[in-house]
């Protein structure tokens, strides 16, 4: 009995340490590239998979209009670029997407393309501190038109309350609200707090999935590309398909127990995401280009 019992314990101490091997592989291969590549070689290769990402996205615009968050990115990508393909995107969002709103949340992202289009003024529900992404985000960009409860308010822009995907998503919601109103020491230090945290659960969450892609977005757009790894867009950059498409889910990640969320996101989201993150690293961060890659 004792010899099956030490022979049980032995294979339970080979199989846990077999685990913690590979647990430190993978985050090694998440967070460090062993491969060298030259500034001009990464540039080549970002503008051809960016180029290709924003035929898809003006292709498949459907995908996007269904999803103010990635309108926003996409007029943010337009602004940095000036790409008439992005500008039809906006354009026909604004001329058939927005034409009849079918709530009063909707006049909200007229904004999104004509930043001083009028807004009706909305009451929104007490949400009682709970995350609602929509409302965020309409909140974020007509602070002067959206009413937002107290709670719900210090719930938005709380530095502690939120934790793991619905800190991304309070970490863009900030993110746009400072582009919308201008900033504060206040609203910068929360969101560069924010951005740590998603920063820390990047390094140790090496599932290439939808939030994957949006974080490194995220921090980019947060002002704080010293946060992001090289690899992280290395490896973003070596998962893009072949029509310049990014799925939101790469070898089962995103299912069962590693399940993201409760919901597999569609391709268009993962897509507008790491085609924003290309766009702020040529357009917005070439200094980071510069310092990573020789």
């Amino acid at each position: 009995m004792n010899t099956l019992a030490t022979r049980f314990l032995r294979w339970i101490g080979i199989g846990l340490a077999i685990f913690a091997v590979a647990l430190v592989l993978m985050l090694l291969y998440n967070n460090y590239s062993f491969r060298s590549t030259s500034q001009a070689a990464f540039g080549a290769q970002a503008d051809r998979e960016l180029d290709k990402a924003i035929v898809w996205i003006k292709d498949n615009a459907i995908y996007s209009e269904r999803n103010p968050s990635m309108m926003y990115m996409i007029a943010d990508m337009e602004s940095m670029s000036h790409d008439p393909r992005l500008q039809a995107v906006l354009d026909h969002y604004q001329q058939h997407y927005l034409i009849r709103p079918t709530s009063l949340i909707e006049f909200v992202w007229r904004r999104l393309s004509a930043r001083n289009a009028d807004v009706p003024v909305i009451q929104v529900p007490d949400l009682h501190g709970e995350i609602n992404e929509t409302v965020w985000d309409a909140y974020a960009i007509a602070p002067d038109k959206v009413s937002l409860s107290q709670e719900d308010r210090d719930s938005m822009f709380s530095p502690t309350k939120h934790s793991w995907g619905s800190r991304q998503h309070q970490l863009l919601a900030l993110v746009m609200y400072r582009d919308y109103n201008g900033g504060s020491p206040e609203l910068d230090q929360t969101i560069n707090s924010l951005a740590e945290k998603v920063a820390r659960d990047a390094h140790y969450d090496f599932r290439v999935t939808d939030a994957y892609y949006q974080r490194t977005a995220f921090l980019l757009a947060a002002g704080r590309p010293d946060l992001v790894r090289p690899n992280w867009i290395n490896r973003i950059l070596r998962h893009q398909n072949a029509d310049g498409s990014w799925d939101a889910c790469w070898h089962g990640w995103c299912r069962g127990l590693f399940e993201f969320g409760g919901e597999v996101s569609n391709i268009g989201h993962s897509t507008v995401q790491a085609a924003w993150a290309l766009a702020m690293l040529k357009y917005r961060y070439p200094q980071w280009v510069a310092e990573h890659y020789h």
